[in-house]
């Protein structure tokens, strides 16, 4: 009985803390830009206007915000535009704070989902004082003290949603195994996945750069083309509200072209959490990178074609391949939290401490202070002539911080090469039931 106090009073400030942190962020002030992105460009699409390449004017009439000599040019997929178009025409803070409160409790039921989907808990042990109640505290602070989630959260991103979404549409069919209550219909379970697996692509398509075909070459091809024909159906919904789709995406191209160039916020010399193989001075190097990566996503998807099972360690070593070949911040990072939950409590339930505490270590990172992670890149980034070889942020977010390094990138090349060991010699992996 004692016992069962103790872990009550060390559970319950572990579900507060995060709440907390997010309180003090309203509190301080919001500056959600990419979900005003989101709301702007969607309501702009939505009143039969192309706001793309960098239609400030049109943007302007949207009566959201006013960009009128700011720096800040919006930049959202045109599809979007059926989910998002109403947030411009309620656009308040009180909304702002709303999507803040859905993000957490999105977080906490998708953490719940891990543990009791991908780790055999039930949902009353997660609300009973004992170990797992006190798991689940662990695995909330962990997952909302995060710079990944701190950076979505302040910017106002949807990978939370993203998130969400795709497992979500992972974890729609029940496990027999586990005792789990039996699934819905076939049918219903292919169209919900599909919705969800289209939605995901809509929110950022860059994050299904391995996932989609990995999916496809494994047989999941029902659910991979009905997701595509959401995907395609809500990309052409613009031409509904009078636009014309050609030069809707032809604006939308070159808007993301010149986003990627450099000087940009996305390129390494302006933003030192972007994760992708960009950050060496020199092109052939990141060439030689991107190729090397490459090879291993093409290697894992020829290696994989013949086996229909979908594996927590496969989809981690997906997810980080796919952080470093395209563009991809600490933000996106929040993916990978779940996989990495699951391999943890496999880890510390057969006892396999080794694989735990290197595996522990890597989300630990993440959970350091904003401040003293750019304060370590910038002791990094100090040493001498490091500049010649790779690019150093020079207007850092906090002062005292000059020379930036790219700790971000470096960090998820040994992530990936640690996912890629546990997927190679982790036995019995926790599979994924998805519908075919």
């Amino acid at each position: 009985m004692k016992r069962k106090f103790l872990y009550c009073c060390l559970a319950i400030p572990l579900f507060l803390l995060p709440v907390v942190r997010i309180a003090m962020i309203v509190h301080k002030g919001m500056w959600l830009v990419d979900f005003l992105q989101h709301a702007v460009i969607s309501k702009t699409l939505f009143r039969g206007i192309n706001p793309f390449p960098d239609n400030i004017a049109a943007l302007n009439q949207a009566g959201v915000f006013d960009f009128s000599g700011k720096e800040l040019v919006p930049i959202a997929y045109p599809g979007q535009m059926p989910l998002f178009a109403w947030l411009g025409y309620c656009w308040s803070e009180s909304l702002q704070i709303a999507f803040i409160a859905l993000n957490v409790a999105l977080s906490y039921v998708l953490i719940g989902l891990t543990l009791v989907r991908g780790c055999g808990f039930q949902w009353h042990d997660l609300f009973s004082c004992g170990r797992r109640q006190l798991a689940f505290g662990a695995c909330c602070l962990c997952f909302f003290s995060s710079a990944s989630v701190m950076n979505a959260m302040r910017s106002g991103q949807i990978v939370i949603l993203l998130a969400f979404c795709l497992y979500a549409m992972f974890w729609c069919r029940a496990d027999p195994s586990l005792g789990q209550a039996p699934s819905p219909p076939a049918p219903l379970v292919l169209a919900a996945c599909a919705c969800l697996f289209a939605f995901a692509a809509l929110a950022k398509y860059s994050v299904l750069t391995v996932l989609a075909p990995l999916l496809f070459f494994k047989g999941y091809r029902k659910l991979c083309v009905s997701a595509f024909l959401v995907f395609l159906l809500f990309s052409v919904s613009p031409a509904f509200r009078g636009n014309d789709l050609a030069e809707v995406y032809s604006g939308y191209s070159k808007a993301v072209g010149m986003f990627l160039q450099p000087g940009q916020s996305n390129h390494f010399g302006m933003n030192p959490v972007m994760c992708h193989l960009d950050f060496f001075r020199f092109s052939a190097v990141n060439l030689a990178l991107k190729a090397v990566a490459a090879g291993a996503i093409l290697w894992l998807l020829l290696r994989e074609s013949k086996n229909r099972r979908v594996t927590d360690t496969l989809l981690l070593a997906a997810f980080c391949l796919t952080m470093l070949v395209s563009y991809h911040g600490l933000h996106d990072l929040i993916l990978l939290f779940p996989l990495l939950f699951i391999r943890l409590v496999d880890f510390a339930r057969t006892r396999r401490w080794k694989l735990f505490w290197i595996t522990l270590a890597f989300p630990l990172v993440l959970d350091l202070p904003g401040r003293t992670f750019l304060r370590i890149s910038s002791w990094i980034g100090s040493v001498p002539r490091i500049g010649s070889a790779v690019y150093l942020v020079d207007n850092p977010f906090h002062s005292g911080c000059l020379h930036v390094f790219p700790l971000a990138p470096v960090f998820m090349i040994a992530l990936t090469v640690w996912s890629l060991y546990l997927y190679l010699k982790v036995e019995n992996p926790y599979g994924f039931e998805l519908p075919r």
